[in-house]
């Protein structure tokens, strides 16, 4: 039988977005204090704690909340199990905790403990998520997107967790660095690429209003990508030749995107916002993420060339490919979010147009915007040529935007856990 919703349940979207900007603005204040281990050798306990306080903590995190919000509206259903989605959010906090933990000091029991609640997490959320996308699989873009994206997560998961209790029990066999390339593959191409063009096909049109709808190639291009993904990390972990050919598919995959999201931008009609800058920002560290994806394919991780276009690709792709996007479309979701929230609550609405006067007159966007791109460029360009002092600024940079952005992030979800607010102006 399906629980009843209760007010607890309606803030799961905006508890999972609240946590997640507590894990970037954690991730990106430690972050100038440790870069400098990755021109070294970016596998290390430190470099590890933070990228997964990225990928699970924030970019997870913010995903699955999103997923929660609007895949309901998208597909006319409603969580079959919303009390499992509460519950499933303090399981996931608790797995992504102590991996981030246990990776920093180096405790791979701890963490291989931690990894399973994490598998519970994310099988909890694919029993709430699947059967609401699973009806419009093959023929909604969206739709299908998120599935083959929860799928992803899925084994990217269980992969991570074989990974954590292979360090105990080394079963495994194989290549440590061709393993953890499976597991990036899965996680980074198959659920975090597949769910963002996913969610952006369906909401770039929404915030822009272009003259002509998605192509029906986004549903093929969204299988390419999945295919690409699925057969890189095949031949990794099978230690297989062909990687650098997938790893060339998986970029024609991505190139197509590109050009679906260009066509959209040139016969656009809204204007060009703080949430289209980023998003368009976005685009263009993911032209740079795939160059240095493909430099690492042909150099293998086990180079110094490879070493460096790793630790480029983290922070082009982690940073200045999907942060840009979650930081952008967040001004536009959040508010939404909140009112929602506020309404099921039986609170008053806050009302407005511009978030940026929430922190006036500071203008913290233009901000956010500038710090945080000015400083994916320096942190990527100082770990590509192993320049430590630009790489530690521009991590920096970043740390500063990642404050400004949390602060009005704060100011705008606690909204949602008290009944007294004032006018709230989201732009």
């Amino acid at each position: 039988m399906m629980d009843t919703p209760s007010r607890p349940v309606f803030r799961t979207p905006l508890n999972f977005m609240a946590a997640a900007t507590v894990f970037f603005v954690g991730g990106l204040v430690a972050a100038p204090f440790v870069i400098g281990e990755a021109i070294t050798f970016f596998y290390q306990p430190h470099l590890l704690a933070l990228v997964h306080t990225f990928t699970l903590g924030w970019v997870t995190a913010t995903i699955m909340g999103i997923m929660y919000r609007y895949v309901p509206a998208l597909t006319h259903t409603r969580i079959r199990f919303p009390r499992l989605a509460a519950a499933q959010f303090v399981i996931f906090i608790i797995g992504a905790l102590g991996m981030i933990g246990h990776f920093a000091i180096g405790s791979w029991v701890g963490l291989w403990w931690s990894a399973i609640a994490m598998v519970a997490a994310v099988i909890l959320f694919a029993i709430n998520l699947i059967p609401c996308v699973a009806p419009r699989f093959g023929t909604g873009i969206a739709e299908s997107g998120i599935m083959i994206a929860i799928v992803f997560l899925l084994a990217a998961a269980i992969w991570g967790l074989l990974l954590a209790l292979d360090k105990t029990y080394n079963f495994l066999g194989g290549d440590l660095l061709s393993n953890l390339g499976g597991h990036v593959a899965l996680a980074a191409v198959g659920w975090v690429m597949v769910a963002v063009c996913a969610i952006s096909y369906r909401m770039v049109p929404a915030f822009v209003l272009p003259s002509k709808p998605i192509p029906r190639a986004a549903l093929w291009q969204l299988y390419a990508l999945a295919m690409g993904a699925a057969a890189l990390a095949t031949v990794l972990i099978a230690r297989r030749g062909g990687a650098l050919i997938l790893g060339a598919a998986v970029v024609a995959a991505i190139a197509v995107y590109l050009a679906i999201m260009a066509s959209v931008m040139m016969t656009r009609r809204g204007p060009i916002d703080w949430t289209m800058r980023h998003a368009l920002c976005g685009m263009g560290w993911l032209i740079v993420a795939s160059v240095l994806g493909l430099i690492l394919d042909a150099a293998g991780a086990d180079t110094v060339t490879g070493n460096r276009a790793a630790c480029g690709f983290a922070a082009a792709g982690l940073l200045g490919w999907v942060s840009n996007y979650i930081i952008g479309m967040s001004y536009r979701l959040t508010p939404g979010l909140v009112d929602r929230v506020r309404a099921d609550s039986g609170w008053r609405a806050v009302s407005g147009k511009r978030m940026s006067s929430v922190i006036a007159p500071m203008h913290p966007q233009l901000w956010i915007w500038s710090l945080f791109n000015l400083g994916v460029a320096a942190a990527t360009i100082g770990l590509v040529v192993a320049n430590i002092v630009l790489a530690e600024i521009g991590a920096a940079a970043c740390a500063a935007a990642a404050i400004i952005y949390a602060a009005l992030m704060c100011a705008i979800l606690a909204k949602a856990y008290r009944a007294g607010a004032s006018n709230l102006q989201p732009g």
